[in-house]
């Protein structure tokens, strides 16, 4: 052994996979686009990624704002149900404690203390 590996020397380069993509300078757009490259099983690919415009920003504010607004509808609702369930069993607590105190007075004056 020598030390050096000499895998793939007598080997060709290898071709690329894709053509560069040429983009004449009179092609102009309105608005920057962002470019990212994006690994596949079938090598690398380029993704363009256009700036969202004022339409689609209001539009995700908007259904943004409905999704929070029917959550806290939800919420709400969830709440004003378990309002009265909750006073209801305060409410029993409360009985059974007066209930609790007036069978004990009972007890005593039957046991003549």
């Amino acid at each position: 052994m020598n030390g050096h590996d000499d895998r793939g020397r007598d080997r060709s380069p290898e071709r690329p996979r894709s053509e560069p993509e040429i983009i004449p300078p009179e092609r102009e757009r309105a608005r920057p686009d962002v470019f990212v490259w994006v690994a596949g099983r079938d090598g690398a690919r380029r993704a363009t990624l256009t700036v969202p415009g004022l339409l689609t920003i209001l539009l995700a504010f908007f259904v943004a704002g409905l999704v929070a607004a029917l959550i806290l509808i939800a919420a709400l609702g969830a709440v004003l149900l378990w309002v009265p369930f909750i006073l209801l069993v305060i409410g029993l607590l409360l009985l059974s404690a007066t209930a609790r105190q007036y069978w004990w007075r009972f007890r005593s004056w039957l046991s003549g203390r």
